[in-house]
């Protein structure tokens, strides 16, 4: 089916709407899927049909499903109403609130919120998959060079400081496992009183310094360590070294997320551009 039968048939099967009785609302702000608002009366819910490319990029619908109900059932995300595991469609209740922007999680206020938030998140049960941001670079990697896309010319040196920061996590790990969002910047943020996440595609078990580092990407210094007093009850050189490692992993990951949606996406995203600027963000970090 196309993207616009399976958004009406999910409408007529699942909310048993007519499609004449409701109000459907295009958001241009999906970059790998297709997300609608859709309005009847006073009831709203937010319907996603997801791209085909899935398994290319990563995610884990299982895991997603999984991760989705645990922070719906704490309040954290977005109420689920129809999930298929098997294409990754999806209906949620609309969370009414406001999306922040870089600005708007860049404040101390809301520095401390996300922070309170995000420990809960850590602290959910565990769920029977693991997220590797590590695999998935050399997947996407992979995959790149299969279908001749764009590669960076300093590849081989971002691979020596990649397996080097591998390696030192795998010494921590134990102490920094928890269920993570792995995708938490800015425009996955809602408040409606509350600090909502949304978007849990890359949801799995893994180190809380891939979420922290996604966090405060683009943070001063002090307020990367006022995140990490907060998150650990200290800041020390060790805590900094750690999130500084893992910032490198984390822009590695989406760069090559990047460079795959330059194949993948039908979007005009000038995805090249953005995994170039990525790439030389990386150098200054070797």
């Amino acid at each position: 089916m196309s993207v616009k039968e399976r958004l009406y048939d999910l409408i007529k099967t699942i909310l048993l709407w007519e499609a004449t009785d409701i109000a459907i609302e295009y958001q241009q702000d999906g970059l790998t899927n297709q997300n609608y608002i859709i309005v009847k009366d006073n009831m709203k819910y937010a319907v996603r049909i997801c791209g085909n490319n899935s398994s290319v990029l990563g995610i884990n619908r299982a895991a997603e499903y999984m991760a989705m109900k645990a922070a719906a059932d704490i309040g954290i995300g977005a109420e689920l109403v129809y999930y298929s595991q098997e294409t990754g469609d999806m209906i949620t209740r609309f969370i009414d609130g406001r999306k922040w922007n870089n600005e708007d999680v860049s404040t101390r206020e809301n520095i401390t919120r996300i922070v309170d938030m995000i420990k809960r998140i850590h602290k959910l049960p565990t769920i029977p998959y693991e997220f590797s941001p590590y695999k998935d670079i050399e997947d996407r990697i992979h995959y790149a060079v299969q279908n001749k896309l764009f590669l960076p010319d300093d590849l081989n040196l971002f691979l020596v400081k990649l397996n080097k920061v591998k390696m030192e996590r795998e010494m921590k790990s134990s102490e920094c496992i928890g269920l993570c969002h792995n995708d938490p910047f800015s425009n996955n943020f809602i408040d409606d009183g509350a600090v909502r996440l949304i978007d849990w595609e890359f949801a799995g078990m893994g180190d809380v310094y891939f979420d922290l580092a996604s966090l405060c990407i683009f943070y001063s210094p002090k307020d990367k360590e006022y995140l990490l007093e907060h998150y650990f009850g200290q800041c020390d050189e060790e805590k900094l070294y750690d999130l500084k490692q893992m910032t490198f992993v984390v822009t590695f990951w989406n760069a090559m997320w990047a460079v795959l949606q330059t194949k993948l996406s039908s979007s005009p995203h000038d995805y090249e551009s953005m995994a170039k600027g990525m790439f030389i963000s990386m150098k200054d970090q070797l």
